[in-house]
């Protein structure tokens, strides 16, 4: 599993994969990994479910929590794990989205780069039926640490594979070491304003106007776009071969 994301080029597109292999593992039926992403606003991070195996209602994919919002959303701000054997004698019932499903028990586990949580991963519904042990949610949480291992590798392969990103954290920082790269993924706001105004320097020291500026911008945008289509496409895709009744999700 270690192995498996570090070998892919595209973090999301592999996404779906891990999950199904972490469900194998754990031996359930539903896993959803969730990590964070900025919102509309600058700083304001969300959760959202970026890979599932299993069913998974369609409004899950809608949702951006906050930190503290649902069961999840209370995991990533406390950076704990917590493991339910019944959901519906639990203090989490008024988080739960589906509480009435088959399976009452879940665990759900942060995923960590450091001491910074980056996301969630949520187990559902044992293929055996049992109830969640503490040797599932020590699985679980291995499984978590992999993730989070493997996104930051392959975080410091991207930057490695381009020397756009080389330079702009060069020139910002005076020097590239590995542990300057992982600061600067850990704060993707700031690599972002980083890798804007190189952007920005190196086509006005190439001699191009504003009109050209405006027009790269633009295409950037649209590209933005048209990625953010073909993932709801493939979310879609994976959705309609999940018929699986559902189960008590985080």
């Amino acid at each position: 599993m270690s192995t498996f994301l570090e070998q892919q080029e595209d973090l999301d597109e592999s996404l779906n994969d891990f999950a199904a292999m972490a469900a194998n593992i754990i031996n359930v039926e539903n896993c959803s990994i969730m990590l964070f992403r900025e919102g509309d606003k600058a700083g304001d991070f969300r959760l959202r479910v970026f890979a599932k195996t299993g069913y998974l209602p369609e409004n899950a994919f809608q949702e951006a929590l906050k930190v503290n919002d649902g069961i999840a959303g209370r995991v990533a701000a406390t950076g704990q794990a917590i493991l339910v054997e019944d959901i519906t004698s639990s203090p989490y019932l008024p988080l739960a989205r589906a509480p009435e499903g088959a399976s009452k028990c879940f665990i759900s586990v942060p995923v960590m780069i450091g001491t910074k949580v980056v996301g969630v991963i949520n187990l559902t519904n044992p293929r055996d039926g049992r109830c969640f042990s503490d040797n599932d949610l020590a699985l679980a949480t291995f499984v978590a640490l992999l993730v989070g291992k493997s996104i930051q590798v392959v975080q410091l392969q991207n930057v490695l594979r381009s020397r756009f990103a080389q330079m702009a954290i060069s020139r910002e920082t005076k020097t590239l070491v590995a542990s300057k790269v992982t600061e600067f993924y850990q704060d993707p706001a700031r690599l972002a304003r980083i890798a804007a105004k190189t952007f920005y320097r190196e086509m006005t020291r190439a001699g191009l106007g504003t009109e050209h500026i405006l027009n790269a911008a633009t295409e950037i945008v649209g590209l933005l776009g048209d990625n953010l289509k073909k993932h709801k496409r493939r979310m879609a895709d994976t959705q309609t071969t999940a018929p699986q009744e559902p189960a008590g999700e985080a």
